[in-house]
């Protein structure tokens, strides 16, 4: 069977499967590197008991969280008694009647009924009273707050014996009520060449002309399934000379829909000490010693830094190996571009100075204004 064949009935059964059960949803055509993982997930939800068992998955944004958890939710539905996934549970307005819709979303999914609930307090009540009888599979996608879980699964025993609730966030601080926790790592460089010529050029490899390009392109996403996936789609159909002048543009300014994914993390940073910490680490501290960092961040700040590279570690902004501070490249192009993007022409006039080229220009236009001023003021002198 050729591949175009394969790709044709894979469509067709997709397309029967919508229609007799619109539950299943889409996932990506090709897979790589989720399959270990999803298979141990998917190993323990499926174990036969009667306990109620909560997982959480978790990782930076674009790393794969919510494509687990669709992949798992397709394998697992068919075997309870009602089943929602409610998805990208961040994107819902924080008022109380946001919360209201998740609670409508969940009961009348599993249901098949439309409930009325007139606030949160009574949304949890009917959860507890209509689903606390009922074996359900629950995902939670894309949490970010403590009051969307408490809003929706306060407790276990608001789902009924053999139960199974997923979350996907990028805060693990949210997830310790899960029985499992697994954390999404980047791809390995096979898998990311993979994913990206699939993208880039619908072939699990790329012709022999484009194999440098491409590398350089799986260097720069890091092992990003969406940067890989983002950047594929941007290179698709475009000859040599189009990815070279990409990838050249990449070198200066990263990508606005790969940035913009990631921006989400940092505008949900609260305050602005958390906020400047991230950006301190992202232009000046990685790959350096976690005392040294603390340290120096201490003494800008006025107080100790420990619970913020907490905070960024358990949002998966920040990584702590043995004693070094670290972050993906991406993160770190996307910290610099929120410092960047506040003065683009002008470096002088922006809070932080990485690039050693920035800082010279920058410190030769103090000297000339220091020049002109002392000028200035010999001349009124004399």
């Amino acid at each position: 069977m050729s591949r175009h064949e394969a790709k044709f009935i894979k469509e067709i059964i997709k397309d029967v499967l919508n229609k007799l059960d619109p539950k299943y949803l889409d996932v990506p055509e090709l897979l790589v590197g989720m399959d270990r993982l999803s298979r141990n997930i998917f190993d323990f939800l499926s174990t036969a008991t009667h306990d109620v068992r909560i997982v959480g998955i978790h990782g930076m944004p674009g790393i794969g969280k919510t494509t687990i958890a669709k992949v798992l939710f397709n394998q697992l539905y068919y075997g309870f008694e009602g089943s929602c996934f409610l998805s990208n549970i961040n994107e819902t307005p924080k008022k109380l009647t946001g919360l209201v819709r998740l609670q409508t979303q969940l009961l009348r999914d599993i249901l098949k009924q439309d409930v009325a609930i007139e606030c949160v307090d009574r949304g949890k009540v009917l959860i507890k009273e209509r689903l606390r009888r009922k074996r359900v599979l629950v995902v939670a996608d894309d949490v970010t707050r403590q009051d969307q879980l408490n809003a929706l699964m306060g407790e276990r025993g608001w789902f009924g014996p053999g139960s199974r609730v997923i979350i996907t966030t990028r805060d693990s601080s949210f997830l310790h009520k899960a029985d499992q926790t697994y954390q999404i790592k980047e791809l390995k460089p096979d898998e990311s060449f993979q994913l990206f010529s699939w993208h880039a050029l619908r072939d699990t490899k790329p012709a022999e002309d484009y194999i440098e390009l491409s590398k350089d392109v799986v260097d720069y996403c890091g092992g990003i399934p969406l940067a890989l996936e983002v950047m594929g789609a941007c290179l698709s159909g475009k000859n040599r000379d189009g990815w070279k002048s990409v990838i050249d543009k990449l070198r200066r300014i990263p990508n606005r829909d790969i940035q913009g994914k990631l921006r989400i993390s940092f505008d949900a940073l609260d305050g602005e000490e958390l906020q400047n910490a991230f950006l301190d680490i992202a232009c000046f501290f990685i790959d350096r010693k976690k005392e040294y960092v603390a340290k120096v961040l201490g003494a800008r700040c006025g107080y100790n830094p420990e619970v913020d590279l907490q905070t960024l570690h358990e949002r998966s902004l920040i990584k702590v190996l043995g004693e070094t501070v670290t972050m993906h490249d991406l993160l770190r192009d996307m910290g610099r571009e929120v410092v960047r993007e506040k003065s683009p022409k002008q470096p002088g006039k922006r809070t932080r100075i990485w690039n050693q080229e920035d800082a010279w220009k920058v410190l030769e236009q103090q000297k000339v204004r220091a020049q002109c001023i002392h000028e200035s003021i010999v001349m009124r002198i004399f």
